[in-house]
């Protein structure tokens, strides 16, 4: 897998779970994205580090099926109103 798909994915996971804990559509602020390793496949796991009125911001995990992190990922997501 290439480091653009792994970045597209992440980045996919941080905007679905971010929509999820506003409970709306989000807009995309910034994100960072660190890759440590290459991976053919793996999962990610993405959660909240905090929410405010007007703000979400997570964080993501890259990790091969073998268990090794392969990427870290934050964000921050504008919620609407």
């Amino acid at each position: 897998m290439t480091d653009s798909a792994i970045a597209v994915r992440l980045v996919n996971a941080l905007e679905a779970a971010a929509d999820r804990e506003a409970g709306a559509k989000t807009a995309l602020v910034s994100v960072t994205i660190d890759m440590i390793a290459p991976a053919d496949a793996g999962q990610i796991v993405a959660s909240l580090t905090r929410k405010t009125r007007t703000l979400v911001f997570m964080s993501a995990e890259f990790v091969s099926d073998a268990g090794a992190k392969i990427a870290m990922a934050s964000s921050v997501h504008k919620v609407p109103g």
